[in-house]
């Protein structure tokens, strides 16, 4: 049986940044924006095969999140 690793990243904040931010995730990575009043909530999971896959895909995803946060 293969191994599966597992992280989610949360992120609060603005609304307008929130969904710049959901616009960013790519297609094959499960994500969920929920706005509430004026505070936007994106939740991502991202899933690898290896714990050095896992580390490469969140640092990645950090990375481009950090150029329009």
């Amino acid at each position: 049986m293969a191994e599966k690793f597992t992280t989610v990243l949360e992120w609060s904040g603005s609304v307008e940044i929130g969904q710049r931010l959901s616009n960013l995730v790519p297609d094959d990575v499960k994500s969920e924006l929920v706005i509430s009043n004026d505070l936007a909530t994106l939740t991502v999971a991202i899933d690898a095969e290896s714990l050095e896959q896992l580390r490469e895909s969140v640092d990645a995803t950090l990375a481009l999140f950090s150029e329009h946060d």
